[in-house]
C-alpha cells in the first residue's frame, strides 16, 4: 500500500475523522474513513473479579452510536502523564464505585482497526466484593455496575436479547470462555 494523500474530515475533543487516499499493490487508487484518538491516546478496559465470589464486574451503559445500552466492561482514556494502571484505579472507582488490586496489565491491543486507530491494554484486577464509594459519573454518563456470578454468562447472554441491550464483543468473549467455550 502507498499512501497517495490524507484529509481531515471532521474533529472533535477526543478524535479525528480522517480520509485516506492510498494506492494496493495492483496500483489501484482507494480511499478509507477511519476515527483516529488524538496523539495515540491510549484507552485501558478493566476485567474485574471480585475477591471471594469470583463474580465478573461490569458496567451497563446508554451509547450514543447504538442508540442501546451496552453490557461492557469498566474502561477509560489514560490522561496525559498517567500510566495505565492508574487509568484503571481511576476509571474503575468513577464509573462503579470498587477500589481493587491491579493483577496484570496486557500489551496493546486493538478493538476495532477496520475502523478506528484505538489502542488499549486489557487490565486484570480484584476487586472488594461490594463498592467503597458511590460512583462519579461525569456530565451524561448513566451507568450501572453489575455482578456476573460463574456459572450464570449463558443467562446473561439470554437475558440481554430479551432485554435489548448488546453486549461488547471483548464481555462476550470472556463469557464464553469462562463457561467453557
Amino acid at each position: 500500500m502507498k499512501l497517495i494523500e490524507q484529509r481531515v474530515l471532521h474533529e472533535q475533543p477526543w478524535t479525528i475523522l480522517k480520509e485516506y487516499r492510498y494506492l494496493d499493490d495492483l496500483g489501484e487508487q482507494h480511499s478509507w474513513t477511519f476515527i483516529e484518538r488524538r496523539e495515540g491516546q491510549q484507552a485501558v478496559v478493566i476485567v474485574p473479579i471480585t475477591e471471594k465470589s469470583l463474580s465478573l464486574l461490569l458496567i451497563r451503559q446508554f451509547r450514543i452510536p447504538l442508540q442501546r445500552e451496552v453490557l461492557e466492561f469498566p474502561a477509560g482514556l489514560v490522561d496525559p502523564g498517567e500510566r495505565p494502571e492508574e487509568t484503571a484505579l481511576r476509571e474503575l472507582s468513577e464509573e462503579t464505585g470498587y477500589s481493587g488490586k491491579i493483577l496484570e496489565v496486557g500489551p496493546e491491543v486493538c478493538t476495532s482497526p477496520g475502523i478506528t486507530t484505538e489502542r488499549v491494554r486489557l487490565v486484570r484486577m480484584l476487586v472488594g466484593e461490594e463498592p467503597v464509594r458511590p460512583q462519579q459519573l461525569e456530565g451524561s454518563e448513566r451507568i450501572t455496575a453489575l455482578k456476573v456470578a460463574p456459572g450464570s454468562e449463558h443467562d446473561l447472554i439470554r437475558r440481554s436479547e430479551q432485554e435489548g441491550y448488546i453486549i461488547d464483543a471483548k464481555v462476550y468473549l470472556y463469557l464464553m470462555r469462562s463457561s467453557g467455550w
